[in-house]
C-alpha cells in the first residue's frame, strides 16, 4: 500500500473527509517542509516521514469535532506550521493564526501560505506571552492549538488567556502521564479554565505513529489579568506544580 494510499485509510478511520484539492495542497506542503533550505523547520527530510508523522498527526486534531467549526483558531509555537497550516487546508472558512517566536521558522511560515494561497492564515512572529496580552489577541480565538510544546501547566498558561469564554485548548500529547495531568489541572483553574477531556488518536494498522491522544482544556471563567506572567516564566516556575 502506497503513502498516500495509507493516509487516505487513516483519514477514513477518522471520519474525515477530503477532497482532490485539499490533498494536492496538504502533499504540497509535505514537499515544503522536505525541501527547505532557509531553516531547520522540521527534524527530518524524508516525505514519507513527514506525511504521516507531522501532517496526518495534526489533522488528528480535527477528532474533537468542535474545532471543525471554529472561526478563529490560534496554533501557539507553531515551528514549522504543525498543526495550524494542515488546519488552514481543511478549514478554509476559519481565520488561522500562527504565533511564532523564532524569525525564521515565521519567515517559512509566510512562505507556505503564500506558496499554498492560503488566505486565511495570519503569521505572527512574537512571544507567546506577549502576544497574549495585546487586545488583538486576547480573549479573540474559540480554539487554541499546541504540538510537541510543554507541559500541560505551561500550555494552559500561554492559551487559555488567547481564548474567549467556552473556548477550548487542543493539547496534543503523547502517553498518559499522570503527574504532568494533574498540575495542569490545577494551573488550568488558576487561569480560569478546566481539564474537559481526553480523546485517544486511534491508529489504523500498517500507518505507525507515537502513541497520540488529544487533551481538551475549556475556558469557563476570564483569565485573571496578570497570566501570563513575564516572558520565560511559565516554564521555569510552572503554575501547579508541588514542591
Amino acid at each position: 500500500m502506497t503513502v498516500s494510499e495509507d493516509f487516505d485509510r487513516q483519514l477514513s478511520d477518522w471520519s474525515l473527509g477530503i477532497d482532490l484539492g485539499e490533498k494536492r495542497l496538504l502533499l504540497a506542503y509535505a514537499r515544503m517542509l522536505s525541501r527547505y533550505e532557509k531553516a531547520n523547520v522540521i527534524g527530518t527530510r524524508d516525505f514519507g516521514e513527514i506525511l504521516h508523522r507531522h501532517v496526518l498527526d495534526s489533522l488528528s486534531c480535527l477528532i474533537f469535532a468542535s474545532l471543525r467549526e471554529a472561526r478563529k483558531v490560534v496554533d501557539i509555537g507553531s515551528g514549522g506550521g504543525l498543526p495550524g497550516i494542515p488546519l488552514a487546508v481543511m478549514l478554509p472558512d476559519a481565520e488561522i493564526t500562527l504565533l511564532e517566536s523564532v524569525g525564521k521558522k515565521a519567515a517559512f511560515l509566510r512562505y507556505v501560505s503564500d506558496e499554498l494561497e492560503l488566505a486565511n492564515v495570519r503569521v505572527v512572529n512574537a512571544r507567546i506571552e506577549e502576544a497574549a496580552r495585546e487586545e488583538v489577541h486576547r480573549g479573540a480565538y474559540d480554539v487554541c492549538t499546541a504540538r510537541a510544546l510543554a507541559r500541560l501547566s505551561v500550555i494552559a498558561e500561554y492559551s487559555l488567556p488567547l481564548l474567549q469564554r467556552g473556548g477550548h485548548v487542543v493539547a496534543m500529547k503523547g502517553r498518559e502521564d499522570s503527574a504532568e495531568r494533574a498540575e495542569g489541572e490545577r494551573a488550568s483553574m488558576a487561569l480560569g479554565g478546566r481539564v474537559c477531556d481526553e480523546i485517544p488518536v486511534p491508529q489504523v494498522s500498517g500507518v505507525e505513529q507515537k502513541d497520540r491522544r488529544l487533551l481538551l482544556l475549556e475556558k469557563i471563567e476570564e483569565t485573571p489579568h496578570r497570566y501570563p506572567r513575564r516572558t520565560g516564566m511559565p516554564v521555569r516556575a510552572p503554575l501547579g506544580r508541588r514542591e
